[in-house]
């Protein structure tokens, strides 16, 4: 729990020093933040702050309504987004294309890019907003020559099956703001860890999407449901457990400061 009033009390700082405070590792509830209205929006709870690697990290989620359309489509020059779907169908718009996404699938929408999202399903439609501004220069060029923008529909991702579950890779490449950038789904059945405790250079979140887990982060035990996302900060002895009574799963996300060798 003081993990998670730390991060209340990150929220509802100024906006100058939110873009300064660091966040620690731990596990961040949306539904124990306070709401906080962003550039004129409806206020919603979300999460903000600045990690080893990164200048500005900011989590929430989004509801949009039928036949509504998030904004016109627009390019944002600073900014990586990962936009993950928890329920309906969302029409995501990338420069000229398009591209309908269900529930579980994942989005990376690089630097530079035009975005916008549509509903044009019969009910509303959740996602999750994972928004990246690296410490980094952002090099959008960089971003272009490993493929831009992609889209990954959940039914299209490989299945491999493992002794503790099932895993899917989603992405392992360069983007506009880390010289590697990897993302993968873990599925773990009732019981299972993760692995066993260990440490690695490059920072990691890990957004539940459904399940109940325990985190151990350095010796400290915290619970997490789905919808929490959990940051671990580099170097920091880590590993997850499934504490629920069916399986759970949850994207990985890591950046590194090196490119893949």
């Amino acid at each position: 729990m003081k993990i998670i009033l730390l991060a209340v009390s990150i929220i509802i700082a100024s906006s100058s020093k939110a873009q300064t405070d660091t966040l620690p590792s731990g596990v961040y509830n949306l539904d124990s933040i306070q709401a906080k209205s962003i550039a004129g929006s409806q206020a919603k709870p979300r999460l903000q702050g600045s990690t080893t690697d990164i200048a500005t990290l900011s989590y929430h989620h989004s509801v949009l309504a039928l036949g509504k359309t998030n904004h016109p489509l627009r390019a944002i020059a600073d900014r990586e987004e990962l936009i993950i779907i928890k329920d309906g169908q969302l029409k995501i718009h990338i420069n000229d294309s398009s591209k309908t996404l269900g529930p579980g699938s994942i989005a990376l929408i690089v630097a530079g890019d035009k975005q916008s999202f549509e509903n044009t399903s019969d009910k509303p439609v959740t996602y999750f907003v994972v928004g990246f501004r690296a410490k980094a220069t952002v090099d959008i060029n960089r971003g272009k020559a490993s493929g831009g923008s992609l889209l990954r529909d959940w039914n299209e991702m490989t299945v491999k099956k493992t002794n503790k579950g099932e895993s899917r890779p989603v992405f392992d490449r360069p983007s506009s703001m880390f010289p590697r950038f990897e993302v993968h789904v873990t599925a773990l059945d009732a019981g299972e860890e993760s692995h066993a405790p260990h440490t690695h250079r490059a920072e990691e979140i890990m957004l539940l999407m459904k399940g109940r887990v325990t985190m151990n982060i350095a010796s400290v035990h915290y619970k997490a449901v789905a919808g929490d996302l959990i940051l671990v900060r580099p170097d920091v002895p880590h590993n997850l457990k499934n504490t629920g009574n069916e399986q759970c799963w949850y994207y990985a996300i890591k950046w590194f400061d090196k490119a893949a060798p």
